[in-house]
């Protein structure tokens, strides 16, 4: 069996997290330098690219996408390396290019990028592209599509994962399709509310990926992810045929968001939706439930343009065994040492500034909040298109 063939049945079927270290990968656009990458870029690009900013004593909340804001400086690339390399005391922010299509990056900046090396040939361009300073993160939530390849190119990325049952509070707001975020601060948790972060220790992987690493993140794993320095990395979702059952739950829950957004205020939209969502609510639910059955049928009948891949059809003892037989260095994670996962815990509140930003303004009510988060729960959206298919079947057999 050829080691791609191997790694693509590790990845289909792993049930943990795995990291591939130091994975021999020959992309072109990555030769030298992130210097290099970037000053390619420069001479390339047709426009700036556009960074983003969060402010770094923002501790109040997650550090949500909507809080984040265009950067007033129109910098490029080597002036963002210039600027933001190193994090000083005088920085205010940090700063990020962060989930970028294949087709917003020059060419020369993505040349020979394939993930036919772990055995998923047909990617074509489906994937993203994630620049930024130290600091900069992603809000910890899950993917509800999909298995993560995550490929380290430059610098260093701290992942802290967490297995799909964990009890963390899941929240749709802001709603952002297929991410499912939770409201435990993983950036800057309050020391007063440690404790209710500490429980959940028994659950908590992490990895610090290094140039070269890959790391494999299983469909619906919690994570939470931070630069630890200036960062440059690619992601591909494989696309799972387990897929097409979600999309129902995923129809449910953006019919429930923009019920509520529906001829309400910008700032309303621009509190509950992330800022990619918002000029994509449809005029009418029959357009939105329109846009999914053609969806639906489109994949049925085999006219999606992406293969979708079958996941758990080995025994985890066959897959120890192939893991066991494959001539690279991969490696599942484990749940990290407590200590270790209280080291971080503590490190990070120390960011925690009680006073330093004022409570976020909240045009909606909190009981209306509350309201949408239940409402968008996955247990109810389970329940809802559980409900809904007994009554197809029912009314299907008379």
């Amino acid at each position: 069996m050829e080691v791609n063939s191997k790694l693509r049945d590790l990845i289909l079927n792993t049930h943990v997290p795995l990291v591939l270290d130091q994975f021999p990968l020959k992309w072109a656009c990555f030769e030298g330098s992130l210097h290099d990458w970037c000053k390619r870029f420069d001479q390339e690009a047709t426009c700036l690219p556009a960074f983003e900013l969060m402010d770094l004593a923002d501790s109040s909340t997650p550090q949500w996408e909507r809080k984040r804001t265009k950067s007033c400086q129109q910098l490029n690339m080597e002036q963002f390396l210039r600027k933001y390399d190193v994090l000083k005391e005088e920085h205010t922010h940090w700063t990020a290019y962060q989930y970028k299509k294949a087709d917003e990056v020059p060419l020369s900046c993505r040349s020979g990028i394939d993930f036919s090396s772990f055995g998923f040939p047909d990617n074509g361009n489906d994937y993203r592209f994630w620049l930024g300073s130290e600091q900069a993160n992603t809000p910890c939530h899950y993917d509800t599509f999909g298995v993560n390849i995550v490929v380290q190119v430059h610098g260093c990325k701290s992942w802290l994962l967490f297995p799909p049952e964990t009890p963390l509070q899941s929240t749709r707001i802001p709603y952002e399709e297929t991410s499912v975020y939770c409201l435990e601060n993983f950036y800057a948790p309050d020391p007063a509310k440690i404790q209710s972060y500490e429980h959940l220790s028994r659950q908590a992987y992490h990895c610090n990926l290094q140039p070269g690493d890959v790391l494999i993140v299983p469909r619906n794993w919690w994570h939470y992810v931070e630069a630890k320095s200036t960062s440059l990395s690619v992601n591909y979702w494989v696309p799972l045929k387990v897929d097409v059952d979600l999309m129902l739950d995923e129809f449910l829950v953006m019919h429930i968001v923009e019920s509520f957004v529906r001829g309400e205020s910008n700032q309303v939209k621009q509190y509950l939706l992330n800022p990619n969502q918002l000029d994509n609510v449809s005029t009418k639910p029959s357009d939105l439930f329109a846009q999914f059955e053609q969806a639906v049928q489109n994949l049925e009948s085999g006219q999606s343009t992406r293969q979708l891949y079958d996941t758990d059809y080995i025994s985890q003892a066959d897959w120890k065994t192939l893991l066991n037989s494959i001539n690279l260095s991969v490696r599942p994670l484990e749940v990290m040492p407590h200590e270790e996962y209280k080291l971080l815990l503590n490190a990070n509140s120390k960011r925690f500034r009680a006073t330093a930003n004022p409570p976020e303004t909240t045009p909606i009510s909190s009981t209306c909040e509350l309201l949408v988060s239940s409402m968008c729960d996955p247990r109810v959206i389970a329940e809802m298109k559980r409900e809904f298919f007994r009554r197809l079947g029912k009314s299907n057999s008379l």
